[in-house]
């Protein structure tokens, strides 16, 4: 066997398992998207689960409206403004960050631990929770680029007349 063959041979073969490995993602993303559908999900486990204190509503707040985010993630910062733009009575904003790097948004708290965000993460961000007054997480959803977020809030905190029709 000559050495040309021989690379040829293994460039062939890691390009096999390159293609197996994506194979099996795309296959493990379009299941939990189907399943997201069916309101199934692969991270059932954090749905009716304990929030930790830190995003927890306050005495005043009917729920909390929390942001997993992502310091070096550009749509993050957009759901931050959306998040600051939704601010207003009876609900708590809440961003849950990997570390500091955010514009400062009065409106909402920004919280960098990382004992908070490692209950919290499940993998993508940016994430966005509803906590309940009772301190359970009830909704959870990826936020997308064409997500729209103004409704997504606009739905948690119960606002119906921000949302589209």
């Amino acid at each position: 066997m000559t050495v040309e063959l021989a690379v040829a041979l293994l460039a062939l073969l890691v390009a096999l398992f390159a293609l197996v490995a994506l194979v099996a993602v795309y296959a493990r993303v379009r299941a939990l998207e189907a399943g997201r559908a069916d309101g199934v999900s692969g991270y059932a486990g954090l749905l009716g689960s304990p929030a930790p204190a830190a995003v927890a509503p306050g005495p005043a707040h009917a729920v909390s409206v929390v942001a997993v985010l992502d310091a070096d993630c550009a749509l993050c910062h957009i759901v931050l403004d959306t998040l600051a733009a939704a601010a207003g009575p009876g609900h708590r904003s809440v961003a849950v960050c990997d570390r500091d790097g955010f514009a400062a948004a009065p409106e909402v708290d920004i919280v960098t631990d990382p004992a908070v965000r490692a209950e919290l993460f499940e993998g993508y961000s940016p994430t966005i929770l509803a906590v309940d007054a009772s301190g359970r997480i009830r909704s959870r959803t990826f936020v997308y680029a064409d997500t729209d977020r103004d409704a997504l809030v606009a739905g948690i905190v119960g606002h119906t007349d921000r949302m589209p029709a």
